[in-house]
């Protein structure tokens, strides 16, 4: 029996998680004491361009979720690859401010406002039973990628230059992603005659009477809810609280922990280990995660994985040795590495495949004002405080305030919906 298609999508998405995190915060993380060294920059001046393209990113993403439900994400991840990778070609040949922040404009805008909406919706259009799985496998990509790629850069860093070390990030994008999204994505099983998880083909009569009879066959099946029925559900608008607050801090912690450690008296090389720990056990939490929501309601496991993530920073704000730092890296890793599961498996789960990007794209902007300003407003407090120790107890609340939304965001009930065939 062949394969079903819907792992190659998988695999595709992993690599391109992989090359997608030379434009995260935890690469930017390791290039930005080199080159506030080298410039004289602030670190909210560092940090500038990227606010402003995520924020931006945001409103693309509006534009571009109907497009991708309607004609997939094969030519945006494409084109995004493309174009991230020549945006880091040429961050290694800036000489001011302005320049480089208008590629991270440009580049965040992309990388945020279309490569990962694309990539947050295209794994669950392909399952339903095994989505909880299948989404963790394609996360693991982009958590291995926040292992590898900080490491790889450091170290070209450390020998050559942070010039060297970013412009070879941008070919790297361009020889792993490129080729795998144009020839292989496809948009939904439905274009090349299969169903979700690779089930037999069934007649839309029969799956209707399945759902009308209670068949525990139904769960092959799925309702979808359009973006009018969607903005009148209480759970979105708590979804979307809990998501935006921890998108701020999550987008803090990867771009500054990395600066944070070495002012704690780490070296650079022992914080992007700690890092790299904090990356690696993050692929065991997301298989863990992704097999739980298939076992447990996700709403539990999301709520109590919010209070987890919480915790983590009474060690974080404690770290005074690599040890310490290790202990941090490795908790915290593990109960924060199924968020991409959780918040791509829940939005499916609740709402359905039909106009998943769409609906992931109203949400975006508020993601990504809170993915844009989250690191400023950890910068802003660097620069007046001289320290990370406020606010990082303050994300701690907000993360905890995310477990009382995600308890609160109960599945929609009623009759009012469309079968997803």
């Amino acid at each position: 029996m062949l394969m079903y298609y819907g792992w190659v999508i998988v695999i595709v998405i992993g690599l391109t998680g992989i090359v997608q995190s030379a434009q995260g915060h935890p690469a930017l993380g390791v290039i930005m004491k080199p080159m506030i060294e080298e410039f004289g920059w602030s670190r909210s001046q560092f940090t500038t361009g990227m606010t402003i393209g995520s924020f931006l990113g945001g409103f693309l993403a509006v534009g571009f979720g109907p497009l991708i439900d309607r004609y997939g994400g094969r030519w945006v991840l494409t084109f995004g690859s493309a174009f991230i990778g020549g945006t880091l070609v040429l961050t290694g040949f800036v000489l001011n401010l302005w320049q480089f922040v208008v590629l991270q404009i440009l580049a965040r805008a992309i990388n945020m406002g279309l490569v990962a909406l694309a990539m947050q919706v295209i794994i669950p259009k392909w399952f339903i039973k095994k989505r909880g799985r299948a989404v963790a496998f394609g996360g693991i990509g982009g958590i291995l990628g926040n292992a590898i790629t900080p490491v790889y850069l450091q170290f070209f860093i450390n020998h050559l230059s942070w010039r060297f070390a970013v412009i070879l990030s941008g070919f790297i994008v361009w020889i792993i992603a490129i080729i795998p999204t144009a020839f292989l994505l496809r948009r939904s099983p439905e274009d090349l005659c299969l169903k979700p998880d690779g089930d037999t083909v069934e007649s839309k009569k029969t799956i209707i009477s399945k759902a009308v009879g209670n068949s525990p066959d139904f769960e092959t099946s799925e309702f979808s809810y359009s973006i009018s029925m969607v903005v009148r559900q209480p759970s979105f608008y708590l979804l979307v609280i809990a998501f935006t607050l921890a998108t701020a801090v999550g987008s803090s912690i990867n771009l500054h922990t990395i600066p944070y450690l070495s002012d704690r008296g780490l070296t650079s090389t022992t914080s992007v280990y700690i890092m790299s720990v904090f990356s690696v056990t993050g692929v065991f939490g997301a298989l863990a995660i992704g097999f739980l929501v298939e076992r447990i309601p996700i709403r539990s496991v999301l709520t109590a994985d919010f209070l987890l993530v919480a915790s983590g920073f009474i060690i974080l704000v404690s770290i005074d040795s690599p040890v310490a730092g290790f202990v941090w890296g490795g908790y915290a890793g593990f109960v924060g590495g199924g968020m991409f599961t959780l918040q791509s498996v829940i939005f499916a789960d609740y709402y359905g495949r039909g106009s998943l990007a769409t609906i992931r794209g109203v949400t975006s902007p508020m993601q990504m004002a809170a993915n844009a300003f989250g690191p400023l407003l950890a910068a802003i407090a660097f620069d007046v405080m001289g320290n990370y120790l406020l606010i990082f107890g303050i994300y701690g609340l907000l993360m905890a305030l995310s477990a009382g939304c995600a308890f609160l965001a109960r599945r929609p009930s009623g009759v009012n919906r469309t079968l997803s065939i």
